[in-house]
């Protein structure tokens, strides 16, 4: 009876093992996460649980009587320090070890630190898991906790942004770049995401560069700008991106480039071993190049196709990637990939508080934005279709 070890219990992980049963897979399945917490929706953390008044419990994956009803065995609080390709083992951090026919890297990514002085101050955030979240919460409920300063306009960057005005908190937002969440979204879509969040007290402030973080008894006091300007801050969250996980994989000797190099079947350089979600790096039918896509819907479609190749069953048919987010009053859902578009067009909608965007290549809808408009998701994902060898030209 074979084995299929699955390193990483988050949504990619959890999904993958979830559709090998699905698939009708026999064998062993071992899910392997670094937490003691059943696996949890990581989207709340940089929203709705920063403001709950209670104390937030983590919304779970699945219930625990899934993985016992599936025969999925879930092994948590373990962290593993080695892959043997050679003798198709791991070796957790205590020693032991455990034997795999397949493989599954679904280990995520991590945020990306800053190397500045006062950098390790206390008071200066990073936001990843559930631990992460629970100190930014506390932190964020603290009586002299007032001015909170963002240092990332990415989407959670914004998402925090948001819960700390909801919090009645002075919020500032530094970005080196000229506008927000510039990797993801077009200008127009932008534009009136950050006019919205202005409105509603943000202070953004972009082309800004940081120096160094001030301090008081070892906790931030403020951070310092290039061009001299001081910014108070009781609290620091910096948002900057992530860096995926593949330390593992590259000591273990599979090809890694910005990520785990897969193939369209999520299969590494060793095709036993498959990488999936944040950590993995390969062919996208719906945009050219090999982009890592750091998405909820992306790590669930991609545990999909690595199940039916293990399955042996047919690859799924490609579907555009998404996203969504809450902000500020504002749903924010996208659809495609908002890169290689040569026409921008707004399409007018009613009432003022909506907007719908379409980003076309050569009359092909490349991508769609819409903010306020739930039910367009579903339609538009419809006229959006995989990039022909044409439009590589």
């Amino acid at each position: 009876m074979e084995t299929t070890v699955i390193i990483g219990n988050g949504v990619a992980g959890t999904t993958a093992a979830a559709t090998l049963r699905r698939n009708g897979y026999e064998g062993t399945i071992k899910l392997i996460g670094e937490e003691a917490a059943l696996p949890y929706q990581r989207p709340p953390l940089s929203k709705a649980w920063l403001l709950d008044s209670d104390r937030p419990k983590p919304t779970p994956l699945r219930p625990f009587s899934f993985y016992e009803d599936n025969r999925i065995e879930l092994m948590r609080a373990r962290k593993v320090a080695k892959i043997d390709t050679n003798e198709r083992r791991i070796f957790y951090s205590d020693g032991k070890t455990t034997k795999f026919d397949n493989l599954v890297l679904a280990t995520g990514a991590a945020p990306r630190r800053l190397d500045l002085k006062g950098a390790d101050l206390k008071g200066i955030h990073y936001l990843r898991d559930l631990g992460d979240s629970a100190r930014l919460r506390q932190a964020l409920r603290r009586p002299e906790c007032r001015d909170v300063v963002i240092v990332g306009a990415g989407v959670i960057g914004l998402e925090v942004a948001s819960a700390a005005i909801d919090s009645g908190k002075a919020v500032t937002i530094i970005e080196v770049g000229g506008r927000a969440m510039a990797r993801v979204a077009s200008p127009a879509a932008t534009n009136f995401i950050t006019e919205k969040l202005s409105d509603a007290g943000v202070r953004f402030m972009f082309n800004k560069r940081l120096e160094e973080f001030g301090a008081a008894n070892q906790h931030v006091s403020s951070i310092n700008l290039e061009n001299g300007i001081e910014i108070k801050a009781d609290l620091v969250l910096v948002s900057i991106g992530a860096t995926p996980n593949i330390t593992l994989a590259q000591d273990a000797g599979l090809v890694c480039d910005n990520g785990i190099c897969v193939d369209q079947d999520m299969r590494t350089s060793d095709p036993k071993i498959y990488a999936i979600g944040d950590c993995a790096r390969g062919d996208n039918a719906f945009v050219s190049g090999k982009p890592r896509i750091e998405t909820i819907h992306n790590a669930s479609s991609q545990a999909q196709i690595a199940a039916a190749a293990i399955c042996n069953k047919t690859r799924p048919a490609p579907v555009p990637p998404r996203f969504w987010s809450d902000l500020k009053g504002m749903k924010v859902q996208a659809i495609g990939i908002a890169a290689g578009y040569d026409l921008v067009r707004r399409v007018p909608t009613q009432p003022p508080t909506s907007l719908e965007v379409h980003l076309k290549y050569r009359d092909r809808l490349v991508a769609a934005e819409v903010i306020n408009l739930p039910h367009r998701q579903g339609e538009l994902v419809k006229e959006i279709t995989p990039v022909s060898f044409s439009d590589t030209k």
